[in-house]
């Protein structure tokens, strides 16, 4: 046998061999995803999806979103209702294999404090990952409910017992101030960067923006956000509840740190305050957000 002859040999048996490692090496890749989907460690269609509401609110707040979410292939597997006096009950069937799982949180007291429904939003989420086995997860707060799932992730995100948030949507979400307690109308504004010009204080109801700043410096970077606020054309630069300037007051703790941080603003009597999880815009919106890339 030639030289050359025996070199073209020695040239076709690597190529088998590194077409056979990189075949063998395709297949267990696949492998490890498929699993990493079915036990909602890295996402997949199984990951579910929290939906929170802010004071006054009920199950009517969020019952439109998970009804658009249910038509986008998710399923409403869990509601989860926190009595007046704290105590959390569980209704419906979730387990790890249900398809995009829909879990409503209900606060019965109409009115508590970011503080304490971060406290609850603790425990529920622990559950979440303690007793139905789910490693991340998915949220979509509303108002107060924004705010307290920020800073439930921004405090907690770092324990052991707790599942890793993945995508997170803000509708309305009063950062800094809100019109009927602190913030008045074109008082406040925002830099390309989202930093106020005034950082409200903590009041009764909501923390202090510098409190939310400082507590964001431990907020995960592989989570996508999308950040979702109304101006309704009003001459207030606000939802008639919450100012643009609130609301995206979000960027400025967050952006620099998240995987991808998007704005969405939307106007006239559709982004009035109650109205922004209550319309067909928003709901088509959020559920490309949370289910058309996973």
């Amino acid at each position: 046998m030639s030289k050359t002859a025996r070199t073209n040999v020695i040239l076709i048996i690597i190529t088998i061999i590194v077409a056979f490692f990189a075949v063998f090496f395709a297949i267990r890749s696949d492998r490890i995803i498929n699993n990493s989907k079915n036990n909602g460690s890295f996402g997949g269609d199984n990951v579910p999806t929290l939906y929170v509401h802010g004071m006054r609110g009920s199950t009517k707040s969020t019952s439109h979103l998970t009804k658009i979410a249910s038509r986008d292939g998710g399923h409403k597997a869990l509601a989860v209702f926190v009595e007046k006096d704290g105590t959390i009950n569980y209704k419906g069937n979730l387990n790890l294999k249900t398809s995009k799982p829909l879990i409503q949180v209900i606060f019965k007291k109409k009115f508590t404090p970011v503080k304490q429904q971060t406290k609850w939003l603790h425990e529920i989420l622990k559950r979440l990952k303690d007793h139905y086995g789910f490693n991340v997860y998915n949220a979509v707060g509303h108002s107060t409910g924004a705010v307290s799932i920020l800073e439930n992730v921004a405090k907690h995100n770092k324990d052991s017992d707790m599942p890793k948030l993945q995508k997170f949507v803000s509708i309305a979400g009063p950062y800094d101030g809100i019109l009927t307690i602190n913030d008045r109308p074109n008082n406040n504004y925002v830099n390309s960067n989202g930093k106020p010009s005034i950082m409200y204080p903590a009041n009764k109801w909501y923390p202090a923006y510098t409190s939310l700043l400082n507590d964001c410096k431990d907020f995960p970077t592989n989570v996508q956000i999308l950040n979702i606020y109304g101006n309704d054309n009003s001459n207030t630069n606000s939802d008639g509840i919450v100012s643009t300037s609130s609301a995206r007051s979000m960027k400025y703790l967050i952006s620099k740190r998240v995987k991808d941080y998007q704005e969405i603003p939307i106007f006239g009597v559709n982004g009035q305050h109650s109205k922004l999880h209550n319309n067909i815009v928003v709901d088509h919106i959020i559920a490309r957000f949370l289910f058309d890339q996973n």
